[in-house]
């Protein structure tokens, strides 16, 4: 969507937050925060994930943390 790696949608959206301190953010600074979150989301999904094998039965949360 975006051609951006995880790390990179990571670092952007960290430096903008920071970048920003504890002011109170404009209409723009809003659309621009929704853009590089949007673009980390989409990064994120894009991110191949090693699912380790689990012996036995795996059921409900059990799922989440294997896969985590």
């Amino acid at each position: 969507m975006y051609g951006v790696d995880l790390d990179q949608a990571n670092a952007a959206l960290r430096a903008y937050v920071q970048a920003h301190g504890d002011r109170p953010w404009t209409a723009e600074q809003l659309a621009e925060l929704a853009r590089l979150r949007a673009q980390w989301t989409a990064a994120a999904r894009a991110a191949r994930v090693e699912i380790r094998p689990v012996a036995g039965p795996v059921r409900g949360a059990a799922v989440v943390t294997a896969a985590a």
